[in-house]
């Protein structure tokens, strides 16, 4: 497998505080690409002299992604499990 650092992609500090992430692409031997993350922690490597440009650059939290419940679609699915929505009006 071969990997290589993205250097267009700074070092990120994860959520965490800690962990710093470094963005990680490449393909493996049978031609597979992939992108990823090699993270570093307390000790590791490098860690100290990456830690000042992760700081300024956090990886910010996902927020949840909301989405209405089409009523209609919901019934449906119940109906076809076997089950009514007297349940779900309790909650």
């Amino acid at each position: 497998m071969t990997a290589y650092s993205d250097d267009t992609s700074p070092p990120m500090l994860a959520e965490d505080g800690v962990t710093i992430l470094l963005r990680l692409r490449g393909r493996t031997e049978d031609g597979v690409y992939y992108n990823g993350f090699e993270e570093l922690h307390p000790g590791d490597p490098g860690y100290d002299d990456l830690l000042p440009v992760a700081r300024k650059n956090p990886v910010e939290p996902e927020e949840p992604v909301e989405r209405p419940v089409d009523p209609d679609t919901l019934a449906r699915i119940l109906r076809d499990a076997g089950l009514d929505g007297s349940s779900l009006e309790d909650r």
